[in-house]
């Protein structure tokens, strides 16, 4: 349980005019806005910040939509963090991943990942180890995605490692509209 405000209602007016402006922005490309954010806006400067790179990162960013989300379903597994696992699957399927990709992240079966998931699994295996991505792993990805991918990709986990953080250290569970 945590002392903070997490229902959008109960916020002071400027941090829930705040929440208001970036579910707009969201439910206007067709995401829910919620989760973490809502522990966030306990900081209104921190969480607006923190949304506009998630934005960037989500919308705006060079990698493929189906990349940014086996990155988004690798580090929730990874970490435990139920509500990102659960609140990204369906995004995962609007996305086109393959539901055996999915399922083989969901099982933390890396065995049989075809191209570019093993490539991203490379990476993402050494970011969750705070370890440095090696030269060759480094130079694979950025034939496949540019510099700015890898930058992207490495940014992406760390930036999912936090939510981890923020979800489990304020008790933020599963989404509650799946």
């Amino acid at each position: 349980m945590t002392v903070l405000t997490m229902d959008p209602a109960a916020l002071p007016p400027p941090a829930k005019a705040l929440y208001d402006e970036m579910a707009a922005r969201r439910n206007a490309l067709g995401e829910h806005f919620g989760g973490p954010y809502t522990a966030l806006l306990n900081h209104p400067e921190l969480a607006r910040r923190i949304e506009a790179l998630g934005f960037f990162l989500k919308f705006e960013g060079v990698l493929p939509r189906q990349a940014y989300q086996f990155v988004v379903l690798s580090v929730a597994k990874a970490t435990g963090a139920a509500f990102e696992w659960q609140d990204h699957v369906a995004h995962a399927r609007a996305a086109g991943l393959p539901e055996p990709i999915i399922a083989a992240v969901g099982a933390g079966d890396a065995s049989a990942l075809p191209e570019p998931y093993d490539l991203l699994h490379a990476v993402l295996t050494r970011t969750l180890a705070w370890q440095e991505v090696p030269d060759d792993v480094q130079a694979r990805v950025v034939e496949r995605f540019g510099r700015e991918g890898l930058v992207e990709l490495v940014v992406l986990s760390g930036f999912y490692q936090m939510f981890a953080a923020i979800n489990q250290g304020f008790g933020i569970g599963v989404p509650p509209h799946t």
